[in-house]
């Protein structure tokens, strides 16, 4: 395995690779399919939970992984009150996007060279990098996101998409809690127009450029309404994009991979035996659409 860190850009996004070696003995020209994880945080910070862990799993099942880090400000900046929040934040709308766009079209250029097959460059987000995902999944092909990043919109397409406990709607109307104020901040600085909102909420845009997409998510997540889910998928029938959504009844946000591995609750409320099963889930709907040949 090779692994290593990348930075993207000049505010602060970097990448993580773990790339799959070919090896003689079984198969010295094998193309291994990408993974990119894109983590949550609430755009203030990216989740290590939902970063390592999550590409140590898809390693051990064949893929070459990239964690995406995009942009924050961090979260130790938002404990401090004494921080300047007139500033713009690194994190707000379109910059995760450009950061996220970028690290994809870097990862299929270098296919040919570390073995990656660039017909299968899956990305995978979780809680608010479920919120990236789906922008990547539903803007890729926009003029407006090619003429940021000035690249060929070929290049950081999605093959598929997939959307953990996703925050497809981040902006939070109700900002009378200070945590509302701060996420709202985090995701959109300080233009938060109409227009800008629905740019992030992807629940109602044309998503009919998505490439195929897996959803999970939990009844009881108090944080992300199971409703974010359901939308969506309604919006992907609408326009007639393939899709596969699987709703677990028990479960709080942010269970990652449902097991110890990823649990940092004293109760243990963020492992669910039910829910954990979405790893398994989610690799056979890639075989199933022919993006991984695991069987």
């Amino acid at each position: 395995m090779k692994y290593f860190n990348k930075n993207f850009g000049d505010i602060g996004a970097s990448a993580t690779f773990y790339l799959q070696e070919a090896n003689k003995e079984i198969d010295i020209n094998r193309k291994s399919p990408v993974m990119i994880i894109v983590p949550g945080g609430a755009y203030m910070w990216t989740s290590w939970r939902e970063e390592e862990p999550i590409a140590l799993e898809f390693l051990s099942k064949g893929f070459s992984c990239v964690v995406a880090k995009y942009a924050t400000e961090g979260l130790e900046f938002f404990h401090d009150k004494n921080n300047d929040f007139s500033k713009e934040p690194v994190s707000s709308f379109p910059n995760p996007l450009m950061d996220l766009a970028r690290i994809i079209s870097y990862t299929r250029s270098k296919a040919e060279e570390w073995n990656l097959d660039p017909d299968s460059i899956n990305v995978l987000g979780f809680s608010a990098g479920g919120n990236l995902t789906a922008q990547i999944g539903t803007y890729w092909k926009k003029d407006w996101l090619q003429k940021l990043v000035k690249l060929d919109p070929e290049t950081y397409k999605p093959n598929s998409i997939a959307i953990s406990y996703g925050a497809s709607q981040t902006y939070i109307a109700d900002t009378k809690s200070e945590i509302s104020k701060l996420v709202n901040y985090a995701s959109l600085g300080h233009d938060q127009s109409i227009e800008r909102q629905k740019l992030i909420n992807v629940i109602d845009a044309d998503t009919s450029d998505c490439p195929p997409t897996f959803i999970w998510h939990t009844m009881q997540d108090p944080l992300v309404p199971v409703e974010n889910a359901l939308k969506l998928a309604s919006n992907l029938r609408k326009h007639d994009v393939d899709f596969e959504l699987h709703i677990f009844e028990k479960g709080k946000h942010g269970l990652a991979l449902g097991d110890l591995r990823t649990d940092s609750k004293k109760d243990r409320s963020q492992s669910n035996i039910q829910a954990r099963k979405w790893v398994d889930l989610y690799l056979t709907w890639l075989t199933e659409h022919k993006l991984i040949h695991l069987f």
